[in-house]
């Protein structure tokens, strides 16, 4: 497959993006040329104001089967050092710097490097075959990679992020749900249904909204105290009020 057709993009509708990773006769495993092309759209998005909000999906039967093992050796293959997990770290950053909410459609495995980027994403759907699979254990790495046990610990528990991580066992759907690791779980065919309905909802949001919301949340989440973020979201709906008021006065 060629290396422009790796990943998709489609504007879906004013404001709304959706990129598919389209390697779906490997599961859509993560080799280098795919790596990087993730990095530099999300990397392209943290100055966009058009687009404001973005689906992330994968072709076919999978999300992402996590880095490409049997691609070793080839020159396509993830490397070491600056040219591979680099490449994967600077996307959890840049998926979180970009201004828009992501959203993560999981249908089927999302393991290893596939699980990174859907705990990078802002919002988790699964589909009913949608299984999460932490996999760095199992081929000899950590099972803190990527950021995975910063945000696991966070969305499940301590105990239970920790026995996944250690373990590498799969999480089905049902229970990430459970866990509330993933806001839905749908069927498979309504999966991508689902998706367009929440994004459409989440538009209807003014300009910027979502942005500064977006901001307010990761601060909060990082550990700051109850009186910071009161001042920070305060300085956020300020900067809304006064932007309403602009639009109502040249209306």
């Amino acid at each position: 497959m060629a290396d422009e057709e790796i990943l998709k993009v489609e504007t879906l509708e004013d404001g709304l993006e959706r990129l598919t990773m389209n390697r779906p006769g490997r599961l859509n495993a993560l080799n280098h040329p795919l790596a990087e092309a993730l990095l530099a759209h999300f990397e392209s998005r943290r100055r966009d104001e058009a687009v404001r909000v973005i689906l992330v999906t994968g072709a076919g039967r999978a999300f992402s089967s996590g880095a490409d093992l049997k691609a070793l050796g080839q020159p396509d293959a993830l490397q070491d050092g600056p040219k591979g997990d680099w490449v994967l770290r600077d996307l959890m950053k840049a998926m979180r710097a970009c201004p828009q909410p992501v959203v993560s459609l999981v249908r089927g495995p999302a393991a290893g490097g596939g699980l990174a980027i859907a705990l990078a994403s802002d919002i988790i759907v699964a589909s009913e075959t949608a299984s999460f699979h932490s996999a760095f254990i199992n081929v000899g790495l950590s099972g803190a990679e990527l950021g995975a046990s910063w945000r696991l610990q966070r969305a499940i528990g301590v105990s239970r992020a920790r026995e996944m991580l250690y373990t590498g066992r799969p999480l089905p759907a049902a229970e990430a749900l459970t866990l509330g690791l993933v806001s839905a779980v749908v069927p498979d065919g309504e999966l991508d249904a689902y998706g367009l309905a929440l994004a459409a909802d989440m538009l209807k949001a003014q300009p910027d909204a979502l942005r500064l919301s977006k901001r307010s949340f990761d601060a909060t989440l990082e550990g700051i105290s109850f009186d910071a973020a009161l001042e920070l979201e305060e300085r956020a709906q300020m900067l809304m009020i006064a932007r309403r008021a602009g639009a109502r006065g040249q209306a």
